[in-house]
Formats: C-alpha cells, sequence, structure tokens
C-alpha cells in the first residue's frame, strides 16, 4: 500500500503511545579503550558462561556478516551511520539468533519479545538482523538503504518495515518507548493471565547509546520504570564511550550504574564482544522477576571490523566507507556484496522452526484460555483493535451548569 505521509505517521506513533499508556551531537581523534572491564573478570565470566552459547561458530559468523551488510549497505548509500551496527554485531548475534523470542512470519503475535533500537541512527543494525532473521525484508530492501520509500529507510519507522516496534531517531526517545511497552505488557498480564493460563509473559528489549542516555526523555522514562518495578524490561547500554564529535568522556562522566541502581535498577557489566557474556546477562535478566528493570552495559568498540577508524569518533558516521574494501577481507568476507552464506541461512532457518515450536505452543494454549475466559477474551479482541466500549461516554459525570476551576 501507499507509505504513509509525515503526517499519517507521526499521528500513528502518537495513538501507538496513547495506547500503550492507556495499557499501561574537528578535534584530534583519540581511541577508547576495549572495555572498562578488567581482563580477570572478563576471563572469569567466560569461563563460568561458556556453555551459554548455543552455537558461538553460527553466531560468530552471522555477527560479521551483519557487519559486511551494513558496510555495504552504508557504502552504497553514501550515507549512514557505521558505528553501531559495527560495534553491536554480537549483541544482534545473540540477541536474534538465541535469546528473544519472535516469529518472523507474524510479526504481530501478541506475546513476542519485543525490540526497540532506541539509537535509531544505527538503523542498518536492525535492517541486517531483520532480514538474516528471515523477517518481510528481501535482500533488495536491504540494497536500497536510506533510498526513498524503501523498507529500510534511515531511521527506522513503526508501521512500515516489519520487525520494527517504534519509530526512532531523536535520543532517548526510543528508552521511554520501550519502558511504556514494558508497562503496556505488565498491565495485560495483570488483567489477562490467569493461574491456569499464562498467556502474557514476554520481554522489552532496548537497545541504547551514549547519546541516549544524555537525554532527559530517558532517565523520565529509567525513573518511572524503577519505581514502578518493571522487571521484564532488559535495556541494553551500548557503551562505546563515543559521540558524534568527541569522546564520550568530554560530555559526560557520570557513574551510570550507580545512577542507575539508585533509581531501582539492576545492572550488569559486560564485555559487549563477548558473546558468552552477553548471553549470560541476558538470560540472568529474564529470569530475575525481581521487582527491578535490568541494564546491561555491554562495552563495545565502535565500529569495531575497520581498524582505521573503530574505537574513535570517526567511527560514528559513514567516514569508515573509505576502508570497507579491506575491511571485508579481513573479516574473511567473499569479494560478493550484500554476502550472508548458506551456513547463516541455513541457522536461522533452523532457528525459525525452534520459535515456531514456541509460538505453536503457545497458541494452543491461549485457545484453551479463550475458551475458558470468555469475557476477559472479548476485552483483549477489543483492545488489540482499538475498540472502546460502547458506553464509554456514559461513564462521564455531567457537570452542572456553575463555575468550575480549570487550567
Amino acid at each position: 500500500g501507499r507509505r504513509p505521509a509525515i503526517g499519517d505517521r507521526q499521528s500513528s506513533t502518537m495513538w501507538s503511545s496513547l495506547v500503550l499508556a492507556a495499557l499501561s551531537f574537528s578535534a584530534p581523534v583519540s581511541r577508547v579503550p576495549h572495555t572498562k572491564v578488567a581482563r580477570s573478570q572478563r576471563q572469569a565470566v567466560v569461563a563460568s558462561t561458556a556453555e551459554l552459547v548455543t552455537n558461538e561458530v553460527a553466531l560468530a559468523r552471522a555477527a560479521d556478516e551483519s557487519r559486511g551488510l551494513s558496510m555495504d549497505s552504508i557504502t552504497a548509500a553514501k550515507s549512514g551511520h557505521l558505528g553501531l551496527p559495527l560495534g553491536a554485531a554480537e549483541i544482534g548475534a545473540v540477541l536474534f539468533g538465541q535469546e528473544m523470542s519472535y516469529n518472523p512470519e507474524d510479526p504481530k503475535w501478541l506475546n513476542r519479545d519485543r525490540f526497540v533500537l532506541s539509537a535509531g541512527h544505527g538503523s542498518m543494525f536492525l535492517y541486517s538482523w531483520l532480514h538474516m532473521a528471515g523477517f518481510d525484508l528481501p535482500l533488495d530492501e536491504v540494497k536500497n538503504f536510506r533510498q526513498l520509500d524503501s523498507k529500510t529507510p534511515g531511521h527506522p519507522e513503526f508501521g512500515w518495515t516489519a520487525g520494527v516496534e517504534s519509530t526512532t531517531g531523536p535520543l532517548g526517545q526510543g528508552v521511554s518507548n520501550a519502558v511504556g511497552m514494558a508497562a503496556a505488557a505488565k498491565m495485560a498480564a495483570a488483567n489477562y493471565n490467569t493461574d491456569e493460563h499464562k498467556i502474557i509473559d514476554h520481554h522489552v528489549f532496548a537497545l541504547c547509546g551514549d547519546g541516549c542516555l544524555q537525554e532527559g526523555v530517558s532517565f523520565e522514562g529509567i525513573a518511572i520504570a524503577g519505581h514502578e518495578g518493571l522487571d521484564n524490561l532488559i535495556l541494553i547500554y551500548d557503551s562505546n564511550k563515543v559521540t558524534l564529535d568527541k569522546m564520550a568522556e568530554v560530555t559526560q562522566s557520570e557513574d551510570t550504574e550507580a545512577r542507575f541502581k539508585a533509581m531501582g535498577w539492576e545492572v550488569y557489566d559486560i564485555d559487549g564482544h563477548d558473546m558468552s557474556a552477553i548471553a549470560k546477562a541476558i538470560s540472568d535478566a529474564k529470569k530475575a522477576d525481581n521487582g527491578k528493570p535490568k541494564l546491561i552495559i555491554a562495552n563495545t568498540i565502535i565500529a569495531k571490523g575497520i581498524d582505521e577508524v573503530a574505537g574513535t569518533c570517526a567511527g560514528h558516521g559513514e567516514a569508515g566507507v573509505a576502508y570497507t574494501k579491506d575491511s571485508r577481507k579481513k573479516l574473511g568476507l567473499p569479494e560478493e556484496l550484500f554476502y550472508v552464506s548458506e551456513d547463516t541461512k541455513s541457522f536461522f532457518e533452523t532457528r525459525k522452526k525452534e520459535l515456531k515450536a514456541e509460538y505453536d505452543a503457545w497458541n494452543k494454549k491461549f485457545d484453551e484460555w479463550k475458551k475458558a475466559n470468555g469475557d476477559k477474551a472479548k476485552a483483549l479482541e477489543m483492545a488489540i483493535k482499538g475498540e472502546v466500549p460502547k458506553d464509554l461516554m456514559d461513564k462521564i459525570p455531567e457537570f452542572k451548569s456553575g463555575k468550575y476551576a480549570t487550567r
């Protein structure tokens, strides 16, 4: 169909936010250290969590092929942001290849895990993983990155690209969007789950960067998430210590871990390129129903894979494009552009089958729930359709004429 006009898309996003609420930035280049996590600590994490990665070879291959897709798309468009997609590739591999629950063939499945890319400028991160995971995002659309009317606009748009849960771009906004989704899920669970059938138990994931956490809008949501105990919310902080024109230390110096803990969050600090550590942190975060939202500080190297700009503020945008040809070779990628190996395709086909089995089991339980809970089923159907009770207006009290205080 027609691509929604800007006004239509803004209205749609605003309405979605309302429904959810109702349901509940040139200088000399310096490099950043690999991670602030001590080497001995990182080794301890690896030693205790290696078994948590189900197929490290496949996930590592997929991570590098996602880097290749991002390099090729941004090079072709002559515009975009290489930093996040390359720096967070291992995070994407663990999320989409192992830890998240979703069905690419039914992207609006009620109990799917939600993923919000708050740092929306790094959109090729999301597009590469949606494509490889089997969502309705063909390779031709990946090749058309940032082109007019493509399904891969510069920033993700809700309602336009399958698998995109929120329109993001203004930094920090996606964090608060995710908070709203987590609150909505909590309220839905309270309203519809029963002792016999738990039909709402998904998690909400969000990926943010240093810039997101410099914005007030993010911490307004973060504060309320801690206050309300949204333990179904998992925020992954791509902590590469880089902003657009300067290293992050020029503009920020707070203790992020202490700040979040003070607001009632549980915090994990990991090497964001160690897939075992990523998997362990996410797995633990999902299991901990302790009344605390979760922050995973993933220490990463921005633009990892392009040595000339990796770990520098030059890695943020498209400055690394000049080096992508050699960088692809170093990653072991062939000369063929937009390459996804048959092994990676096979891996995700198997993953889809596993996820489909979980999806089918949920649907069976959902059918049983509907039969046993007619009134709740009717109310849920109305909520999904955006319908309100016919007698809603009758519930608004009548006021007699007279003087009343207003704003």
